[in-house]
């Protein structure tokens, strides 16, 4: 019961911070995807937001994932996470992280941590963006609390004026290490209006893969 609590105190936090923030004027992306086959439900959700602040660029994600096979619920995870980033000179920048995720497979379902890092724009150009960053922090569990090292880069190709490819690869160090790969390829309909055909893989502790064909809006 606590824990469920503690849940729900965490995921009302950041709806609060969704809500009320000054994120309203800023800009960024959402994606619903997946199928429903033969009584087999697949379900991905995602949602991307910067917005800045003074000197700091502030960017909030959200990830969530469910999966049904015969009537048996065989993944439900999600996560979501607040950043905020100070550029210090045209190719890095400092930045702290807290991000909360939740695995009910997983022997520890939920996860808290606090990072602090160091972000490097590797390469800038009309087609081709790439970002490394490496975060130190502190990991909160149901079974205690540990140090975390956490490495992740991005990368994104402008293939033609409305086709775009991205890949984002996190890896976390810790007592149970946890691996994420996201690639996707996006089409732009209109400005606003987007559709894409992404591929997650997760080990967190155990391997996972989800294609999934997704609508987006920009905003």
């Amino acid at each position: 019961m606590k824990k469920r609590i503690r849940d729900a105190l965490i995921s009302g936090a950041f709806c609060v911070i969704i809500l009320f923030s000054p994120m309203a004027n800023g800009t960024g992306q959402v994606d619903f995807g997946g199928k429903y086959d033969d009584g087999d439900l697949y379900v991905i959700t995602s949602l991307d937001l910067s917005w800045e602040s003074g000197s700091w660029e502030k960017d909030i994600e959200f990830n969530y994932r469910y999966q049904d096979k015969e009537d048996i619920r065989t993944t439900n995870k999600g996560l979501i996470a607040f950043k905020q980033r100070y550029e210090f000179n045209p190719k890095q920048y400092v930045f702290s992280l807290s991000r909360y995720d939740y695995n009910e497979f997983r022997s520890i379902n939920s996860r808290l941590q606090s990072n602090i890092g160091w972000g490097y724009k590797i390469l800038r150009t009309e087609k081709i963006k790439m970002s490394n960053e490496f975060a130190i922090g502190v990991l909160y569990t149901d079974v205690g609390t540990e140090v975390i090292f956490r490495n992740s880069l991005w990368f994104f190709y402008k293939v033609a004026p409305k086709l775009n490819f991205t890949n984002k690869f996190l890896y976390e160090a810790s007592d149970i290490p946890l691996l994420r790969n996201e690639t996707a390829f996006n089409y732009l309909l209109t400005d606003k209006i987007k559709i894409s055909l992404k591929n997650i893989y997760t080990e967190d502790p155990y391997s996972d893969n989800f294609l999934s064909f997704n609508i987006g809006y920009i905003f």
